[in-house]
């Protein structure tokens, strides 16, 4: 599937600004965790993964969300990231994650449930990467399962939902009409005019 330049602008554009996010949200994460310890501040964990359901849902495109993640993770580590190259690693899982939520779905749907999916499954791969660089012994099985569930549940409130939230939000100020959001829009209400005609 080819590209459009614009796609591939607005795609570098908010990776950029995730990234930016993303760093902000790391500097904020230190306190957080000092305070309620780094299990409880698990439930900022969906803010990391927003890139790639903002972007998926925008674009609508195999690899989108991935590729969307990485840059994402790039530029928080190109920044100063105090998580040093991790940030970008963790980005990969994380992106594959959100990516195999819009490919079960065979790139077709986006609706709320897809998007809150992609960020659990956003959470499922960054712990992955965590059990891959730091070994199984690193968590007892009741801080696993503890981190897993703040995880997914703050990737599908702070990735997924909100991540919509921020688009059609986004949308209504006619930024997106040129891309697959509104074009997926505009077929379904050309299609509603047609049931009501009939």
């Amino acid at each position: 599937m080819n590209w459009k330049i614009k796609e591939v602008v607005l795609l570098v554009v908010l990776s950029v600004a995730c990234g930016v996010l993303y760093l902000g949200w790391s500097t904020l994460w230190l306190p957080i965790s000092g305070l309620v310890g780094p299990v409880g501040a698990e439930f900022m964990f969906g803010i990391w993964v927003i890139a790639s359901p903002i972007v998926a849902y925008i674009i609508r495109k195999p690899g989108a969300a991935l590729i969307a993640e990485v840059a994402a993770a790039a530029v928080e580590l190109l920044t100063g990231s105090h998580f040093g190259l991790s940030a970008l690693l963790i980005g990969i899982f994380q992106g594959v994650g959100s990516e195999i939520a819009f490919a079960i779905f065979r790139y077709k749907k986006y609706n709320v449930l897809v998007l809150m999916l992609s960020g659990a499954f956003a959470a499922v791969g960054g712990l992955i990467y965590d059990l891959v660089a730091n070994g199984f012994g690193y968590y007892t099985t009741g801080i696993l399962i503890a981190t897993l569930v703040i995880r997914m549940i703050s990737g599908m409130l702070l990735g997924g939902l909100l991540g919509k939230v921020i688009v059609d939000i986004l949308a209504l100020t006619g930024a997106l009409d040129q891309y697959a959001i509104k074009q997926q829009h505009r077929k379904k209400d050309d299609n509603n005019d047609f049931v009501v005609r009939m």
